[in-house]
């Protein structure tokens, strides 16, 4: 954690991983506005003709029906990249959902996690010393507000990304947050996870000043640049990433930051940056480290 950035949850001592499945419910949705009464229903068809039916809603006036649906294979896959990413970095893993209330879809998650766990990943986890459980999500949310961190959090699409914006502004600011995508076929993205800024944005098109907090796109750089590094063997390259972001820090802790952190830090006497005067000032402690 950053010195003089103390998470709001006092008891959090190590940073949390949220691990989020990145394909499908309600991100990947049919809607339809439900103009007056009728009957809403659930259709599959199979490729031989056959159908499964089921009713939604026999509707007495206007409604909404939502339709969602998630495949086996993507989620086999995100099981993997858990089960994986949890022996790389030696932490436990978590994983929920709702089965208890949705027990077919969200029933369907924790079984493929369990199946995939038992047969290819407990021995790997004992030797590793480490622990995967499945809970509830309300229960998951509970667990980590008493926890100390230094564990994965895997979860649905929709958890996974309110539970990550969740984490990193009780952590300090949705800009402290690292991001990267893992594909099935071991392709990596990093990202600033925030995206666009609008309202500074439009400030800097107006040629206004901004005081854009950037550790997320930095460290997005790092991220890609120490993978790289690490796929071509290029030790240089790693540790040109690892010194960008100790200067990234250090020049936080050292007292110099944007005002979205001058707002909460614990340090004394800091200096405000804009945009640019943090990048220089990153700059500057960056040269200090490749000297």
């Amino acid at each position: 954690q950053v010195k003089g950035i103390e998470p709001c949850v006092k008891n959090w001592e190590k940073p949390i991983t949220l691990a989020r499945h990145a394909y499908g419910d309600v991100y990947k949705n049919t809607e339809i506005k439900v103009p007056g009464p009728g009957k809403a229903e659930l259709v599959f068809t199979g490729g031989d003709g056959k159908e499964i039916r089921q009713t939604i809603m026999d509707f007495d006036g206007p409604g909404i029906i939502q339709g969602i649906h998630n495949k086996d294979k993507s989620i086999e896959s995100f099981a993997r990249a858990c089960f994986n990413y949890a022996l790389d970095t030696k932490q436990d893993l978590w994983f929920a959902t709702k089965d208890t209330i949705s027990k077919i879809y969200d029933h369907n998650f924790k079984d493929i996690f369990q199946d995939i766990f038992d047969k290819e990943y407990k021995e790997k986890f004992d030797a590793a010393g480490i622990e995967y459980f499945y809970t509830l999500i309300d229960d998951a949310v509970a667990r980590v507000m008493k926890a100390k961190g230094g564990f994965i959090w895997a979860c649905k699409n929709y958890d996974g990304d309110v539970m990550s914006d969740m984490v990193s502004s009780a952590c300090g600011s949705l800009a402290m947050m690292t991001s990267v995508l893992v594909s099935p076929s071991g392709v990596y993205e990093y990202e600033a996870a925030h995206g666009t800024v609008q309202r500074h944005y439009y400030k800097h098109l107006k040629g206004e000043e901004t005081s854009t907090n950037s550790v997320a796109t930095i460290f997005a750089w790092t991220g890609a640049l120490r993978k790289r590094g690490e796929m071509d063997g290029i030790q240089e390259l790693q540790d040109f990433a690892d010194k960008l972001e100790k200067a990234t820090l250090g020049t936080i802790e050292s007292g110099k930051m944007t005002k979205d952190l001058a707002l909460i830090t614990s340090l004394e006497n800091v200096t405000v940056l804009n945009s640019e005067g943090f990048i220089k000032a990153v700059r500057e402690s960056l040269e200090q480290e490749l000297a």
